[in-house]
């Protein structure tokens, strides 16, 4: 990179472009791409080509898994859409598959970044903070609009930016109101949640500085959001996140933890009357929940519109919701890319977690250690959330994705070095002591 220092502020622009902004602002001449987040990405792409152009030593000594991965799913893409502009696309498409390629570079540009930029285990840290801070805002955000009903972002006006569309973020269900903070729409805000959650909670537990107690702050905030979304998704999504990090903490903690969810439990039980019973009925309802039947009742047109291409698809981004909605980014993923692209982009999504993985089992202390879990789970939870929801059409939702998978390469070449370096030094040491 241009200075390996320079990823850590680069990401963090990024994640400010891309949770700080109301995701519905964008340069109106640039259609669907005009958003900030996404022309800062595809800046990302080509700091990172040129990088490549210009470096005179290799970057990685060996191949890395998620750098393999992408790889692939951006081959699967990148065919679709040739297949897709030789066989001939309706007007109404080829626009849209066009900026669903560009978003694609963008996303893949965030990754590289994060993978090769991100060096040290201390610009990990810096950015995985900055995370945390993000996700604690953007509760405090939506905790906001909870208590007042209202989106309390109509008046933000940027120079330079239109609204793309009338603000519709803010809905309700059960009698209670689902904030959504800067994103489209209240599952989208849950991805926000349940991406940050496991990291913020790490951070607050391996603290030790006076400010270790402020670092509490942000995972009560997303913990009472989570709890007062009425949102199935986040919910699930945070549960699965929480349970991966059970694992690496000591037995007390894990009391304490399990002691402290249900004490949660009961203030919100007090504090807002109905919620838990509402909550419960999310998952009692069934099919009579009119968002689970609107997913299921477009199943069957998705898998016909599937079978028309079954190897490569119709193309990424062709999909439109003008057609059916059916919630389901992989559904979605196997329309737009087929069968290639589905599996390509389970394996992109495999390699971040083996990656986050790998460096938790071969990290040689506590905090990388847990920092790696958190990730792994950060990334696990962002999966899931794409099962609820077409996540690819919601800017937050995707780009944080990607944007954990690369931390979760940079952690598995952090961790090998780490460990090749102890193992040299251990060697000299016996080496001298002979």
């Amino acid at each position: 990179m241009a200075r390996k220092s320079d990823a850590p502020l680069f990401l963090t622009i990024y994640l400010v472009l891309t949770c700080a902004l109301p995701s519905i602002m964008v340069i109106a001449s640039l259609g669907s791409i005009g958003r900030p987040s996404t022309l800062f990405a595809l800046l990302a792409l080509a700091w990172w080509i040129l990088h490549q152009l210009r470096r005179t030593t290799p970057s990685i000594r060996r191949w890395h898994p998620l750098r393999v991965a992408l790889a692939a799913f951006l081959l699967v893409a990148a065919s679709s859409y040739a297949y897709a502009m030789v066989r001939g696309l309706p007007e109404s498409e080829a626009s849209p598959a066009d900026a669903g390629l560009l978003r694609l570079a963008g996303w893949a540009g965030i990754l590289l970044i994060a993978t090769d930029g991100l060096t040290t285990r201390e610009s990990v840290r810096t950015l995985l903070r900055r995370i945390a801070l993000a996700g604690g805002l953007t509760a405090l955000l939506g905790l906001l609009q909870f208590a007042t009903g209202s989106s309390l972002i109509e008046w933000i006006r940027i120079p330079g930016l239109s609204v793309s569309s009338e603000l519709a973020n803010i809905d309700s269900r059960g009698g209670f109101v689902r904030a959504a903070g800067m994103s489209l729409h209240p599952l989208e805000y849950g991805v926000v949640l349940s991406t940050s959650l496991p990291i913020a909670i790490t951070l607050a537990l391996n603290d030790t500085t006076k400010r270790r107690l402020l670092w509490w702050l942000p995972v009560g905030l997303i913990s009472v959001a989570a709890m007062l979304s009425v949102s199935r998704a986040a919910l699930i999504c945070m549960a699965l996140a929480f349970l991966i990090l059970l694992p690496v903490w000591p037995k007390q903690l894990r009391r304490k933890a399990v002691m402290v969810s249900a004490l949660l439990v009961a203030v919100i039980y007090v504090v807002t009357p109905g919620m838990i019973g509402t909550l419960l009925g999310l998952f009692t309802i069934g099919t009579d929940d009119p968002s689970i039947s609107s997913r299921t009742n477009g199943y069957s047109t998705a898998f016909g519109m599937a079978s028309q291409n079954v190897l490569l698809g119709r193309g990424f981004g062709t999909f439109l919701p003008a057609y059916v909605i059916v919630d389901n980014q992989y559904l979605g993923l196997l329309v737009e890319l087929g069968i290639a692209g589905l599996i390509a982009f389970l394996l992109l999504v495999f390699a971040g977690i083996l990656c986050a993985w790998q460096a938790r089992k071969s990290a040689r202390d506590n905090e990388l250690r847990q920092m790696s879990q958190s990730v792994l789970a950060s990334v696990a939870a962002a999966a899931l959330a794409f099962g609820f929801f077409d996540a690819f059409a919601f800017p937050m939702a995707a780009s944080l994705l990607f944007l954990m998978l690369g931390i979760s390469g940079a952690l598995w070449r952090i961790s090998r070095r780490e460990t090749t370096e102890a193992q040299i030094q251990e060697k000299a040491a016996t080496s001298g002591d002979s």
